[in-house]
């Protein structure tokens, strides 16, 4: 069995949610099958600049094919957009090209995911809401559940049409990700938590302690803990106010 991972970005130092849990993933699975990940030569997520080289290398014993991004993100015209399909009645040509301003805009990645649905048994998505995921679920037919007649272009359409469009389309259910952060890790994968080689057990104390946090850390008061990107997308700016 083959399986190829796509996902947005990837490498050993790219530690992204999505592309950290595809890279789990991948070096998972590549201990029982075949797997290769196939993905962008960006680094950086706001601009998407091509900054690795194209072509296949090795990492962490998983192979990884990556593919130019045709351009660059525009920040102004994204949030323009951005603007328009959150907040405005729109029509679904105004989704595909926020979609398309998002990024990254790779049409090569997705021309390699449709012309290979014969060499890959399984295709696994990260992240649903970017170009490569809806455009490669789209792809390769002989993997994916069809979701009826494409909807048309036209007006009155809400944000989430292409979400929806997609859930329809590919056979895993997208929100896997969104409903795992409500469940906790060692019920929805037990059989894995169980494994002492497991993500879950090697990041988090089998008996978490407050009390012997705040003595490592020398914390007497009330405090807050994040975890996440610095980023004002994730609410940052709030949180520090």
């Amino acid at each position: 069995m083959k399986v190829a991972v796509v996902v947005q970005r990837y490498g050993a130092d790219i530690n992204g949610g999505a592309e950290l849990h595809a890279r789990y993933i991948a070096e998972h699975l590549a201990r029982h099958t075949e797997v290769e990940v196939l993905t962008t030569c960006a680094r950086d997520y706001v601009t998407w600049r091509n900054e690795l080289p194209a072509g296949v290398e090795q990492i962490g014993g998983v192979t990884v094919r990556r593919f130019p991004v045709a351009r660059a993100r525009d920040v102004h015209d994204f949030g323009r957009r951005s603007t328009t399909v959150f907040t405005r009645t729109h029509s679904l040509s105004d989704e595909l090209a926020w979609l398309e301003s998002e990024g990254p805009t790779s049409p090569a990645l997705v021309k390699h995911v449709a012309s290979a649905a014969d060499v890959y048994d399984w295709f696994v998505f990260f992240s649903y809401r970017y170009y490569h995921a809806f455009h490669g679920v789209r792809a390769p037919w002989p993997r994916a559940r069809g979701a009826g007649p494409d909807r048309r272009a036209g007006r009155g359409h809400r944000a989430g049409d292409l979400s929806s469009d997609l859930q329809g389309r590919a056979r895993a259910d997208v929100q896997l990700l969104r409903r795992a952060r409500h469940d906790p890790a060692r019920r929805r994968f037990r059989r894995s938590a169980r494994a002492s080689s497991s993500a879950w057990d090697r990041t988090f104390p089998r008996v978490p302690s407050a009390g012997r946090f705040r003595q490592q850390f020398g914390i007497a008061g009330p405090f807050a803990i994040y975890v996440g990107r610095i980023d004002e997308n994730k609410g940052c700016k709030e949180l520090f106010e």
